[in-house]
């Protein structure tokens, strides 16, 4: 990764000048962006972050830290106020990156340092009603998630667990039972139209309803390789062996004829109820219990995606987690923010088909799944998603996955010309960006190198959307680079440089695309 070889490099210098200025001072050189390319391609902040602790100017240590660098793989290195090292690649460093990019379809994997064993879970939605909106952005965000993760190095299984025990469902059995025995739906039961077609069906609702879900996912590209029901860890046993498992482990104690968990010893704010005074269990108790299956199943990591409203669940399942694996397993839970579905500026309150929240395949069936998937994926999953449908739906420019997908589909344009004009393409040239060097050329080589950078950071953050927008930048500057230089020219040398470069940009929308499992689609339009 370019960030990497370049923070050792300046890292070294650091190191250096500390030691010839005599300071046991200590420095960790990072590497990001500057906020305009005019300063260079990459910058470096370590000189402020490191003036108060010796007590110098920081203009005069980044100063003194540049003298001592010499890599050929920098153009040019300067200080800018109040301190900043930037830093612009040599052309040689762009030519080697790009033609590894070329020799490559798999440029940017397997980067990681220490690849995990992760059980990623989401969507996990009751099998007592079609998908909604909601689940559905978590089905984007988990499975492009997965594909990310993966892509790093790391041994990603995906996981749906399946809540199909509990009041709930004794609920939708009466109300599929009512409708079969043409009596009104209880008023506190599942009134959706779905509940008429299930029970034209035979067989269990609730394993009608988890069909219905599972063929929708595999639609959506959304791979489960695991349903782990609740029902079946109620009963197994594995329910009552995991609280005797915290009983040795002095964390479960009796109080007011019920029994709890000292959650508090791992940082939540009160103690837990696992078993009622009723001799009932709570909620909580089979996530405990099916978490410890996640841990027995030897994985390093653990990631849930849930919806908002588990915030309060967050402290707890955590503390059951720590306790189970003596802190040796990690989990992360990822709390996802809603959705609101709009037409224009008006807001799409319900659905046609089920009078409550508009489903997920209402959605897929109105746009399309590609269009589903990338307007999902746009934003952190920590923030509302305003998503507007009749934007989803234009085959223009201001479509962001029309964009992308436009960027793809001209490159394979580019492609299909080169061979109906006959023109020579040498696919083994050595690219080489001074022999077509201008700004919108090197902007967009230089974009392309960020990729296995773009991709690692996206992964340590469990966010996907830094990869969405990744990916339009590439398509933007693909787009200006097309109408600011004539791909097919006259000149055979230009023409193989410039075809080798927008093959580069499709190797990388090519990965991008599958990562966030959208389609690559050659033709969309005709020139």
């Amino acid at each position: 990764m370019i960030k990497k070889n370049i923070a050792s490099i300046v890292q070294k210098a650091f190191d250096d000048y500390l030691k010839s200025i005599s300071s046991d001072a200590k420095c960790q050189v990072e590497i990001g962006y500057p906020s305009d390319s005019k300063f260079g391609d990459y910058a470096c902040a370590t000189a402020l972050r490191i003036a108060k602790d010796i007590n110098k100017n920081p203009m005069d240590i980044a100063q003194a830290v540049i003298t001592t660098i010499k890599s050929d793989d920098f153009a040019g290195i300067e200080v800018v106020r109040p301190g900043f090292i930037n830093i612009t690649l040599s052309d040689k460093f762009i030519n080697k990156s790009i033609n590894d990019l070329l020799k490559s379809e798999n440029y940017g994997k397997n980067t990681v340092e220490k690849p995990l064993k992760i059980l990623l879970e989401y969507v996990s939605a009751n099998p007592t009603g079609p998908l909604h909106i909601g689940h559905g952005r978590w089905a984007a965000i988990g499975s492009a998630l997965g594909n990310l993760l993966s892509y790093v190095g790391h041994n990603v299984h995906h996981e749906f667990y399946v809540n199909d025990a509990g009041e709930q469902i004794e609920k939708l059995n009466r109300s599929v039972n009512a409708v079969k025995n043409g009596l009104p739906v209880p008023e506190d039961g599942y009134h959706g139209a779905y509940i008429a077609d299930v029970a034209k069906l035979d067989g269990e609702p609730k394993d009608l309803i988890l069909e219905t879900q599972k063929q929708l996912l595999e639609r959506f590209r959304t791979y489960m390789e695991t349903y782990t029901s609740e029902d079946d860890i109620r009963k197994s046993g594995d329910l009552e062996t995991t609280i005797e498992v915290l009983k040795e482990k002095g964390l479960i104690y009796e109080k007011e004829d019920a029994w709890w968990f000292k959650s508090t010893v791992y940082g939540d704010d009160k103690d837990r109820v696992v078993q009622k005074t009723s001799g009932d269990y709570t909620y909580f108790a089979p996530d405990i219990a099916y978490h410890r299956n996640k841990i027995l199943r030897g994985f390093d990591f653990l990631i849930n995606i849930l919806g908002a409203d588990h915030h309060g669940y967050v402290p707890r399942i955590t503390a059951a987690v720590r306790a189970l694996s003596d802190d040796k397993v990690k989990l992360d839970v990822v709390l996802g923010q809603l959705v609101r579905l709009y037409r224009g500026k008006d807001l799409v309150r319900m659905s046609k088909r089920t009078g409550d929240m508009v489903s997920l395949e209402e959605v897929i069936d109105e746009i399309g799944i590609d269009s589903t998937r990338y307007f999902l994926l746009m934003r952190s999953v920590t923030t509302t998603l305003d998503f507007d449908l009749e934007l989803a739906r234009k085959k223009e420019n201001d479509n962001p996955i029309y964009y992308v997908q436009y960027a793809y589909a001209r490159i394979c344009n580019i492609f299909f010309k080169l061979e109906e004009k006959d023109l020579s393409y040498d696919k083994n040239t050595v690219f080489d960006i001074s022999k077509i060097s201008n700004e919108q050329t090197l902007k967009l080589a230089k974009l392309l190198m960020r990729m296995p950078d773009e991709l690692l950071e996206s992964a340590k953050s469990f966010e996907v959307y830094p990869i969405v927008n990744y990916t339009y930048e590439v398509s933007a500057a693909l787009h200006r680079f097309y109408y600011e230089n004539i791909v097919l020219c006259d000149d055979a040398e230009i023409r193989n440089q410039r075809l080798q470069l927008v093959e580069a940009v499709r190797q990388v929308l090519a990965i991008l695309f599958d990562i966030i499992a959208i389609s690559k689609i050659e033709r969309m339009w005709s020139e």
